[in-house]
């Protein structure tokens, strides 16, 4: 990934979650060596406009979501490096997704407010939608949290998706001379597990994916940490990146598709909003990962 990440963009909005991502994303682009760039959009006004009796009401709505451009400007300027701003007004997911495609950037950036455990339960509306309708892998970072890579915990499921998101994590910790923990976790009804052999069938799919991610670790020089559980993906996630004080998770996401049958209630989802850590969504899977550690 550190070789593949040639260009960042980071969604602002006035929101101080948003304006502590950036830091970290100049952070993040000075070790990759990629551009940035930022996008703050104001969200189109449904509303009759002329009843508030403003002559400047475009202005006064555009003002907040320009001013945080200029701040990040700043910010780039006081640090040494360059950014560039732009500001578009619309649907904020479909804008920011859009512009992602249009200039072909490798990773999408957001920060994002926490909030309690029942708010948090489900993301916001624009972070979801951001995640689903994003062409490129999205990096998700909570308020007052930092990115690390020293510890990795990805989330295996057998699954193509799940796969590339091991490679992602591979190479992250290749690069920053971190290490990975691979968990599958098996959600399978006992009765239909014991009736059908579901159960058995998922342990050895996921065992096998286990054992490519610890495979490819040692072909790398990662140290990789693997285990498997039965119970709540999102909750197992992040129940073990808290008792193991993991850095980042990374998850797989399948591939680019509508909010309402992507996130509601998905495991990416649950855990990006519980979770206190960053959370990267890997967006492109790679062809055929058991031959790539072959």
């Amino acid at each position: 990934m550190l070789n593949s990440v040639k260009s960042i963009l980071v969604a602002i909005d006035p929101g101080f979650a948003s304006q502590m991502a950036f830091r970290q994303a100049l952070q993040l682009a000075s070790s990759m060596k990629a551009k940035v760039e930022a996008i703050s959009v104001t969200p189109r006004y449904e509303g009759n406009m002329h009843r508030w009796k403003l002559d400047d009401a475009n202005d006064q709505m555009d003002l907040p979501f320009k001013n945080c451009l200029n701040n990040v400007i700043q910010c780039a300027d006081y640090l040494g490096q360059k950014v560039k701003t732009i500001h578009r007004v619309g649907e904020p997911a479909e804008v920011i997704t859009a512009l992602a495609e249009e200039e072909g950037m490798d990773l999408l950036l957001m920060g994002y407010p926490r909030r309690s455990y029942v708010e948090g339960v489900l993301l916001g509306r624009t972070t979801a939608k951001v995640i689903g309708m994003s062409p490129c892998d999205v990096l998700m970072i909570p308020e007052n949290s930092e990115i690390g890579f020293s510890r990795i915990l990805v989330g295996l499921d057998g699954s193509p998706h799940s796969m590339a998101a091991g490679q992602r994590a591979l190479e992250l910790a290749l690069s920053y001379g971190g290490e990975v923990h691979g968990l599958t976790v098996l959600d399978v009804p006992v009765e239909r597990g014991l009736r059908y052999g579901v159960l058995d069938e998922a342990r050895h799919k996921n065992f096998t994916a286990l054992q490519i991610l610890a495979k490819q670790g040692e072909k790398l020089g990662v140290p990789v940490v693997t285990e498997l559980r039965e119970g709540s993906p999102y909750k197992h996630l992040v129940q073990y990146s808290e008792e193991n004080k993991m850095d980042l998770i990374v998850l797989g996401s399948y591939g680019r598709t509508a909010f309402t049958r992507l996130l509601l209630g998905s495991v990416v989802e649950r855990v990006a909003a519980l979770s206190p850590l960053p959370t990267l969504v890997v967006k492109r899977p790679y062809g055929n990962q058991e031959t790539a550690v072959n």
